[in-house]
């Protein structure tokens, strides 16, 4: 697929335009450092202090325990401990804090010590996933029965589950199927003296309830700000393929945002309009890939904007989709859920344009990265009309054909108080209250078709 003239156009317009991610949290229960400013470092401090460490009988093992999420996760990602540790807060909630670790080769050339450095992430993401699952997968008959029974208070996942399993082992092994896809990015720490990444994931109930993965390129989350919000944490990172495109579905609200991403290095020349050269020039290169990766989303059709990747990237790409099978219950579940979204759009001309292989005017346009590395990523959101509740109509009376009765009725007639008919209301769905933070509006430009 050719670039499109529209996106190389707008990189110019887009270069000293970053994108400013969220500084607020991303769960009820505890602040994302890799959703806030990156100078912002992970630190455990005084917290440690407020940190137990104990064997739990429900797990089977040692736990870290404390009053606030906060302080537990901290105190286990300051360890910088390759393996998956068990946390316990609140009221006793259950949590997992995985770290991922890989090292990579020293090298004079600085844009391949980048490249290195960005592959490296990658992989200590995997193996922090991989971490994650073996832990989850290690638990207790007791342990599985109490996180199902967590999960459950949410009624969109006791719902799902319900479709997921035949019989109540099912049921378990679903539910740490979704605990295992619900995991927010917490951190990444890159330690330059040993040339190691460090990659740190954390779930628990809650943030599976907030957001989960049913597929590899999919997000099921409570609010298209809540999925858009770790997305681009994770873009930023390089924790997921430096191009390709993710749904971010909200099943309550029939919402959806489709995204196209890429990320690409800039190359190191010393006379510096050469270097803002190179700087246009990749992200040019990355501007058309997230347009690309966009519009093959939305024809399902990959094979073509993949084809233009180089080796490497379509490894990462296949690399980042394993432990992901395609009969799976929980995949299976969403391909209907994503038809049945898609067949109530389908008259939309957003998706109609892209479909066409056209950006559509109301795609949305994000840049961010620094003077080594440009990221893009175009979102298109069709707009859906929000589900109300409407009451049933009060009840009325017939228009009489006859005369009207006498005011005063006959004495041996009694008469009975007419009934108050009160509107009736479905209840909300029941799923954690969405994100209301707002993103800057300076890092949004609309992308217009040629």
């Amino acid at each position: 697929m050719r670039a499109h003239p529209l996106l190389s156009m707008l990189a110019g317009l887009l270069l000293s335009m970053p994108l400013a991610l969220d500084a607020k949290p991303g769960t009820d229960d505890f602040e994302v450092p890799l959703q806030m400013e990156r100078s912002v470092p992970v630190r455990s401090g005084r917290a440690a202090n407020r940190v137990r460490s104990l064997q739990d009988a429900t797990v089977g093992q040692t736990v870290l325990q404390a009053r606030r999420a906060q302080d537990v996760i901290a105190a286990a990602v300051s360890k910088r401990t390759a393996g998956c540790q068990v946390i316990r807060y609140g009221s006793g909630d259950l949590g997992w804090v995985a770290t991922g670790t890989a090292t990579y080769p020293a090298t004079d050339n600085p844009v391949a010590a980048r490249r290195t450095v960005q592959e490296s992430r990658l992989k200590a993401m995997t193996d922090a996933r991989e971490r994650l699952g073996r832990c989850l997968r290690a638990l207790p008959p007791g342990a599985r029965q109490q996180l199902t029974a967590s999960l459950e208070q949410n009624d969109a996942i006791r719902l799902a589950l319900i479709n997921l399993a035949d019989n109540e082992q099912q049921r378990h092994e679903q539910a740490l199927r979704i605990l295992e896809r619900g995991f927010v990015a917490y951190a990444v720490e890159h330690d330059p003296a040993s040339r190691t990444l460090f990659v740190h994931l954390v779930t628990t109930p809650a943030t599976a309830m907030r957001l989960t993965r049913p597929t590899a390129g999919t997000m099921e989350t409570t609010a298209i700000k809540e999925g858009t919000r770790q997305l681009l944490a994770e873009i930023g990172a390089g924790l997921i393929p430096p191009v390709g495109h993710r749904l971010i579905v909200v099943n309550a609200s029939g919402e959806l945002t489709l995204v196209g991403y890429a990320v690409n290095l800039v190359g190191v020349h010393p006379d510096p309009n050469a270097q803002r050269k190179l700087r246009d020039d990749s992200l040019k290169i990355a501007t058309a890939r997230a347009g690309e990766a966009l519009i093959g989303l939305a024809t399902g059709d990959d094979q073509t904007w993949q084809d233009a990747l180089d080796s490497a990237s379509r490894d990462d790409i296949r690399h980042a989709a394993s432990g992901y099978d395609a009969e799976e219950p929980s995949t299976r579940r969403f391909a209907q859920i994503r038809e049945l979204l898609l067949d109530s759009l389908k008259d939309d001309p957003g998706l109609q344009e892209l479909r066409e292989g056209r950006l559509p005017k109301a795609s949305l346009l994000k840049s961010m990265g620094d003077d080594s590395t440009v990221l893009v990523a175009i979102l298109y959101t069709p707009p859906v009309r929000p589900r109300e509740t409407v009451p049933p109509p009060a009840a009325t009376p017939a228009t009489p054909t006859v005369p009207p009765a006498p005011a005063v009725p006959p004495a041996s007639t009694t008469t009975e108080p007419a009934a108050t008919v009160k509107p009736v209301t479905s209840p909300a769905p029941a799923v954690p209250p969405a994100s209301t933070t707002t993103e800057p509006a300076a890092t949004v430009k609309p992308v217009t078709s040629p």
